[in-house]
């Protein structure tokens, strides 16, 4: 059975719509499609008086746009109306929303708004709309995010079980993994931040995660309890830190050492120690992280 790309735009209210060749929104997005698979970039240079050319300074990739050319693949004319309604209700530009491209098992997601609203017209009686989305993060996403446990606890019990009188082994439900390096590696095509979760399982004092290989770090200088969940965003455009204590969470922004980076993923392998100033014993630590792919 032929297999064919799809797109499904999903806003924020849980609304979607399915673009393909089998879809009521009859879109082949192979040629009806464009702006999902390649980009555009702005190069940064200098340059001085008697230097020949110019020197690299940098470089940054604009947001994507992504077009959609289809029609309503329906002969009945009212169909063809509500099916236009649903339509303008859904892409509402109001609304936040993310697409979602599929081709056979292969998935990914992008951050979208409704640029404008879809346009119509009627060649042979036909509704056709064309629909732009506008991705101001132009970086495609796994549809499922990446986690890396440093110093968890792994589970030693399961059913059926037998327990033993002069056996102590036979009682043991879990038993925490000592690791305090991971290897976390970054698959993308470019570097990406992450969200790294300190959770204190007793009094720990400054918790830290090193970069082993650059020597950069991030530290909280904070005291934590048991149950305390301390959360660092180093994602840009996204970067905090807060503290979840009894339910209640608070920004801890202010507690940054001065020293500190917000930790990027580069891309392949990034060797990361976590650690602090005492009762690392009780500490936990778990990075999370989205690839971030330059198209499908």
């Amino acid at each position: 059975m032929k297999q064919y790309e799809s797109l499904t735009y999903v806003n924020s209210r849980n609304e979607s719509i399915t673009f393909g060749v089998g879809s009521q929104f009859h879109v082949n997005v192979i040629k009806d499609a464009s702006g999902h698979s390649n980009l555009s970039d702005t190069i940064y240079s200098t340059s001085s008086m008697g230097q020949h050319g110019d020197t690299f300074q940098g470089v940054r990739i604009e947001p994507r746009e992504i077009t959609l050319n289809g029609k309503i693949k329906e002969n009945d004319r009212s169909v063809q109306l509500n099916l236009r309604r649903r339509l303008l209700k859904i892409l509402n530009p109001e609304l936040e929303g993310t697409l979602h491209y599929q081709y056979g098992t292969f998935r990914r997601k992008i951050g979208a708004k409704v640029d404008g609203s879809p346009t119509f017209s009627h060649p042979d009686l036909t509704e056709v709309f064309d629909i732009t989305f506008k991705c101001l993060n132009p970086f495609w996403l796994e549809e499922t995010t990446h986690r890396e446990d440093i110093a968890s606890w792994i589970a030693d019990w399961y059913f059926p079980t037998v327990i033993l009188r002069d056996d102590p082994n036979s009682m043991i439900f879990g038993h925490r993994q000592m690791d305090v390096i991971v290897d976390v590696y970054n698959d993308g095509h470019v570097a990406t931040g992450m969200t790294v979760q300190f959770k204190a399982i007793g009094e720990v004092v400054n918790p830290y995660l090193l970069n082993v290989n650059t020597r950069e770090f991030i530290k909280v200088n904070y005291t934590m309890i048991a149950g305390d969940v301390i959360t660092v965003n180093t994602d840009y455009g996204s970067k905090s830190i807060t503290l979840l204590r009894s339910g209640a969470e608070t920004n801890i922004y202010r507690y940054m050492d001065v020293d500190s980076t917000f930790l990027q993923l580069d891309i392949g392998d990034n060797i990361f120690r976590y650690d602090a100033d005492s009762g690392v014993t009780s500490l936990e630590c778990t990075i999370l992280y989205d690839q971030k792919y330059l198209g499908v």
